[in-house]
C-alpha cells in the first residue's frame, strides 16, 4: 500500500492542528457559530494535548520531518540534472 491512499501516522497530527487552526478562523468569521465551535475546540484541544505525551506524536513528526527532507533532496536531484 502506498501512502498516497493510505492514511499515515505522519500527516494525522499536522491535519489535527489545521483543523484546530481552521476552527479558531471561523469562530472569527462566523460568530453564530462560536459556542458550537468553541465545544469541539475545547474537546481537540484536550485530545491534542495527550498527544504529546505519547511515544507516537514523536513518530509522527519524525515521519513528517523525514518526508519532508526525502522530497527537498529528491527535488534537488531531479532539478539539478
Amino acid at each position: 500500500m502506498s501512502k498516497e491512499k493510505t492514511p499515515v501516522l505522519g500527516g494525522s497530527i499536522p491535519a489535527f492542528e489545521m483543523m484546530i487552526a481552521a476552527w479558531t478562523k471561523l469562530c472569527i468569521t462566523q460568530p453564530r457559530l462560536k459556542p458550537f465551535i468553541d465545544v469541539a475546540l475545547t474537546w481537540s484541544e484536550k485530545y491534542y494535548a495527550k498527544t504529546h505525551c505519547t511515544k507516537a506524536y514523536i513518530i509522527a513528526m519524525c515521519e513528517l520531518f523525514r518526508c519532508l527532507i526525502f522530497r527537498k533532496v529528491l527535488l534537488k536531484y531531479y532539478f539539478q540534472s
